[in-house]
């Protein structure tokens, strides 16, 4: 049987695309596609928290890894069936009538505030505080479906700031779509916003979409936050997809250029962590833990066992997020390996700022040297950092360095580093950190299981996953529960070729398809009980040096 899928990825970083044998999981081809203005930093000021994407990096990158997977495959290409795909969330961008980004255009193609504003920025915290307490005044409180909450990482929040803050933006914005709707509308050729069909999981657990409300809260809400936001909301499909539904047919100019079938189905976009989720194989009691730039448990449990309850502290909960007609729930970190990044660079100055301009060597010869430093410093201090002694006063870390999203969001929050001495190295200030993200997953465990949500076991996905036995390992012993890691290195992409699989008819639903194309398990962390011990006693500094923190916000 001939029938394959493509499952596209966007990252925070890069795009890729899987293109995956439909029927045994095989993956016969993979591309991968650094976004070029994100990589240069253009758009972007990290000490606001500003962090904008142009809608020209998605498209490039949409051509590049199509044409990556499919160009040596042509013999495949007229049995490919479709193609879903996944986006970070929330990441939105004002439209104009036919849903063209306003960065689109002349006159705002070098303006941040009409670019993507990805998921990690955080300049509408006052926003998200003011929506926040708005929801909390209504009598129906809608943050319980980000478990009393709401973040300036959310749509409405982002939204409302670029309205408030550029006149431009706010005179001649007509619409507004997140980045996963984009890609579909890109492939599918779609111009209408009343026609894109928006993708159910990011419309519940950030956009307050919930079908027992009528959808959307109603527009006197949104008036009294900022009438510049009504218009924009009744532009908006009143119907939400979930993730095994169609978006349409691809277009006949993109068909053609691929040497695709125009009977191509395009799946409705879904969340990276969500389709990651489904390539890692959640299922109930199982959680899946997605370590990139930030980390995500995802998890899944009947309603029937939810029995309608509302779980306080969450980042997202709503009914048929990640698998259609389950409960889905999102936790996290807003920053993992970001934190680890940060270190990366801090160490990293002398080589970047000095050695990277050295005229004492020849060119290719100091390149050689920097790319070796540059790819060589977070393997180096893991596996030093894996030989220290484990002991109560070791220096140690809080994670927040881009705020904290669970248990309770504060993006104001910041990281820090304590109990440092002129005996301090390197790989004990690496130490401390990865210690202090696998505290805060535990602080967020310990919170779910303090509301009776427990877990038999975690899978681990993304590249931190597949890349560093030091981390797993300071993860499962702090949760106290075994992390398996899939064999899989591309679970998202992995979970939109799912997706995919199951919107051109080959499976009936996203579990059925997960039983045949979910890739092995190819190694497990347990606890280590003794390590667990003092992870214990550390997780109260942990604890106490949060409330520390707090105390001078």
């Amino acid at each position: 049987m001939k029938d394959f899928v493509i499952g596209l990825d966007y990252g925070t970083d890069s795009a890729r695309a899987v293109l995956v044998n439909a029927h045994t999981g095989e993956q016969i081809a993979e591309a991968v596609h650094n976004y070029t203005r994100w990589s240069r930093g253009e758009f972007c000021d990290a000490l606001e928290s500003r962090f904008r994407q142009h809608p020209l990096d998605y498209i490039e990158a949409l051509k590049s890894v199509l044409h990556g997977v499919l160009d040596n495959n042509q013999d495949i290409a007229p049995y490919v069936r479709a193609i879903s795909v996944d986006t970070t969330a929330s990441t939105p961008c004002l439209t104009d009538e036919n849903l063209q980004p306003l960065s689109l255009k002349e006159q705002y193609k070098d303006n941040p505030d009409a670019m993507f504003v990805l998921w990690k920025d955080h300049t509408g915290v006052a926003e998200a505080a003011a929506i926040e307490q708005a929801c909390h005044n209504s009598q129906t409180d809608y943050t319980q479906v980000s478990g009393y909450h709401y973040s300036a990482e959310c749509f409405w929040a982002k939204v409302m700031h670029l309205l408030g803050t550029n006149s431009d933006m706010r005179r001649d914005a007509r619409s507004v779509i997140e980045c996963s709707d984009f890609i579909c509308a890109t492939l599918t050729g779609t111009t209408d916003p009343k026609v894109a069909r928006m993708g159910h999981c990011n419309a519940a657990q950030k956009m307050f979409w919930r079908e027992d409300w009528g959808g959307f809260p109603p527009e006197s809400f949104f008036e009294a936050l900022d009438p510049a936001l009504v218009p924009i909301l009744r532009t908006l499909n009143a119907n939400k997809y979930t993730c095994d539904k169609p978006y349409g047919k691809i277009s006949s100019a993109l068909a053609a250029e691929l040497g695709l079938s125009c009977d191509v189905v395009i799946g409705c976009g879904n969340v990276d962590s969500h389709q990651g989720a489904i390539g890692a194989g959640v299922a109930y009691k199982r959680a899946m833990i997605n370590l990139g730039t930030s980390g995500c448990c995802m998890f899944v449990i009947p309603s029937e066992v939810l029995g309608g309850r509302i779980i306080d502290g969450v980042f997202g909960q709503a009914e048929s997020c990640i698998i259609p007609g389950l409960v889905g729930f999102e936790v996290g970190l807003s920053a993992f390996g970001d934190a680890y990044a940060w270190l990366r660079r801090t160490l990293a100055y002398p080589t970047v700022e000095i050695l990277a301009k050295s005229e004492k060597i020849d060119p290719e010869t100091r390149k050689t040297l920097v790319d070796e430093v540059l790819d060589n410093i977070l393997v180096k201090l893991g596996e030093d950092a894996a030989k220290i002694t484990p002991r109560l006063d070791a220096p140690f870390a809080t994670d927040w360095f881009n705020g904290r999203r669970s248990p309770e969001p504060n993006q104001l929050l910041w990281g820090s580093l304590m109990g440092l001495k002129l005996s301090t190295t390197a790989p004990e200030l690496y130490y401390a950190i990865v210690e202090a993200t696998a505290l805060a997953m535990k602080t967020i465990v310990d919170h779910l299981a303090e509301r009776d949500i427990v877990f038999d076991s975690f899978i681990g996905v993304g590249g931190i996953s597949q890349k560093s036995p030091f981390v797993m390992q300071m993860l499962a012993d702090a949760i106290g529960k075994d992390i398996h890691v899939s064999e899989c290195k591309q679970s998202c992409a992995l979970g939109s070729a799912i997706c995919a699989s199951v919107v051109a008819g080959l499976y009936p639903t996203i579990e059925a398809a997960q039983q045949a194309l979910c890739r092995p398990i190819i190694r497990t962390y347990s606890p280590n009980s003794e390590r667990r011990e003092l992870l214990q006693k550390r997780h109260e500094l942990y604890r106490a040096a949060g409330k520390f923190t707090e105390s001078l916000i």
